[in-house]
């Protein structure tokens, strides 16, 4: 691995921070573009520049005079409106490739983005590269078992994969086999927030917990890219919204603080549990 600074392309949250505090106890320098109005001002402890979200160019061009040859992508952005976006001539090239696809979903634009990045030198490296600590195991964590909600789980994984190899989302909430929602750009937050809005005879309660959330990777989706997280927020919209549990798949999401996360489903009554990636 390259011992040049890590480029550091950061969106929401706190995972873009847990990278540079890895890279820097360990020794690496690192450089961070923050997007506008997305990313933590936090970002400023660091050496950092601050894009708009179609400044594509500018980020290759700023992270290249960094000296970075490697980066790393990670954080969660509001969609833009691709035909309203304001662009550089590296967000153009992005646009019109993108545009050539019949489906405009989030895989396509992230992995025409991660070409545009090579196109420029420089090589783009998963998250879990640099937070492996962070990958979802296997199996059940905490002491929330998932009997008997083994039928809402089965569906959900059907409905999550088949949503996913359409370039759609990366999660869908299922009760009673029922598909309750589908997340679609706004995000897993907000698809919560749309469950907990629905009546208690479709869902579940603190109560009579009712329903599982599961997250998953697009089968075709690029992994070194916009790889599924979930953390102590996921948990709290999750028994917020009365669901009995989370699914996710092993190896491919990751868990953001994972003891407080393990902690949180614990105290809410939800199971937490990994399965394995199926072909």
């Amino acid at each position: 691995m390259s011992r040049a600074p890590l480029g550091i392309i950061a969106g929401q949250g706190a995972l873009p921070l847990r990278i540079a505090e890895a890279q820097v106890a360990a020794g690496r320098e690192v450089f961070i573009i923050g997007v506008n109005n997305e990313a933590d001002p936090a970002i400023e402890t660091y050496p950092h520049q601050w894009c708009e979200i179609g400044e594509v160019k500018r980020c290759a061009d700023v992270l290249r005079q960094a000296g970075c040859e490697e980066m790393v992508i990670i954080g969660a952005v509001q969609r833009p409106n691709l035909e309203a976006m304001q662009s550089d001539e590296g967000g153009q090239w992005v646009l019109n490739e993108v545009m050539k696809n019949k489906q405009l979903g989030d895989d396509v634009l992230l992995s025409t983005l991660v070409s545009y990045f090579l196109t420029q030198g420089l090589s783009v490296k998963p998250a879990e590269a640099f937070l492996a600590a962070l990958i979802g195991p296997l199996g059940q964590l905490g002491d929330v078992a998932i009997s008997p909600h083994e039928a809402d789980v089965s569906r959900g994984l059907d409905v999550a994969r088949a949503i996913g190899a359409l370039d759609i989302g990366q999660c869908v909430v299922v009760g009673r086999r029922v598909t309750l929602a589908v997340e679609g750009p706004e995000g897993t937050d907000a698809m919560l927030k749309r469950v907990a809005g629905l009546s208690r005879e479709l869902r579940g309660s603190a109560e009579a917990r009712c329903g599982v959330l599961v997250k998953l990777p697009k089968p075709q989706q690029d992994r070194r890219v916009d790889l599924p997280t979930i953390g102590v927020q996921t948990v709290t919209l999750a028994a917020a919204a009365g669901l009995a549990g989370i699914i996710y798949e092993a190896g491919g999401v990751l868990l953001a603080d994972m003891e407080n996360t393990k902690a949180a489903a614990d105290q809410a009554g939800l199971f937490l549990v990994g399965v394995e990636k199926t072909a």
